[in-house]
């Protein structure tokens, strides 16, 4: 039996675009491959899973265009370096704001989907609340809502709270 290819990664804080503060490094936990693995519980196993990098910050000002743009180059230059795959989950939110741009998770998704191509899947996990741009939903195969709180994409059969 093949095991289906899946890379894992992406950008995850909610941003007010009111807020004076600017969020960067400082603000993120950025994470790699076990360790990133680690924040995910049940993941199945038939499937192998391609952890590449993560940032989570707490709720917070818009992002930092260079921080930004700095974590999309490292997870698309670890994109090109597991080709080929069959899927990409990428763990959002989906109400990020970058300074500078009025779509960064549509800009996030179109980006992997240049990389990855069509014949890769590519999910998102999000906020209930997040915003679906007509960009973003035409980079995604598909879009799913946190099913918990404090949120966990997968679910949790023990309760144990999502690792940051």
């Amino acid at each position: 039996m093949t095991r289906h290819r899946i890379a894992i990664g992406g950008i995850h804080i909610e941003s007010s675009t009111f807020s004076p503060h600017r969020s960067g490094e400082a603000d993120f936990t950025v994470v790699r491959g076990d360790e990133l693995l680690a924040r995910y519980d049940d993941l199945p196993s038939h499937a192998q899973w391609l952890p590449l990098v993560h940032a989570r910050a707490l709720p917070g000002g818009a992002v930092e265009r260079d921080f930004y743009e700095s974590v999309k180059n490292e997870l698309l230059r670890g994109l090109r370096g597991a080709l080929p795959l069959d899927g990409v989950f990428l763990d959002i939110h989906g109400a990020m704001s970058v300074v500078g741009m009025t779509d960064a998770e549509g800009d996030l998704a179109t980006a992997v989907r240049d990389v990855v191509g069509r014949g890769a899947l590519i999910s998102a996990a999000m906020d209930p609340h997040g915003n679906m741009s007509r960009r973003l939903v035409s980079s995604l195969d598909l879009a799913t809502s946190h099913r918990m709180s404090p949120h966990s994409p997968f679910g949790s059969r023990s309760n144990k709270p999502l690792r940051y």
